[in-house]
């Protein structure tokens, strides 16, 4: 049977790959306003980063119910950066904040529907 994971936690993690380019570009004009000292380079790797932490994680996400792969592990880890990304942009704290409930959610929910068919069936 196939698990919820992939739906739920994917789609925010996939969500996120978005929202930190679009942070990207907000932290790139702030810097070019500011004179800051990081480059558009340097901004670009750093989600290029996450993106890929991201990815990864969704590929790993399991796939049928029972079925044990890193990829909620992974997720979390995902989540630091993107908290990180906060000292930045400091916008993102918020944004951030606000996808790491929305992962703990999707990983309670999903790991509950999961049970639920499991006993179901």
């Amino acid at each position: 049977m196939k698990s919820k994971f992939p739906v739920l936690c994917g789609s925010i993690l996939i969500c996120e790959l978005f929202v930190v380019y679009f942070a990207v570009l907000t932290a790139y004009g702030l810097a070019v306003k500011a004179a800051g000292s990081l480059t558009l380079g340097q901004l670009l790797l750093g989600a290029s980063v996450i993106a890929a932490l991201a990815i990864v994680s969704v590929l790993l996400l399991p796939r049928r119910i029972g079925q044990k792969r890193p990829g909620v592990a992974l997720g979390w880890v995902v989540q630091i950066p993107l908290l990180a990304s906060g000292f930045l942009v400091t916008s993102m704290f918020f944004v951030a904040a606000i996808f790491i409930a929305l992962w703990v959610v999707s990983v309670y929910w999903s790991a509950r529907i999961d049970r639920e068919v499991a006993e179901r069936a």
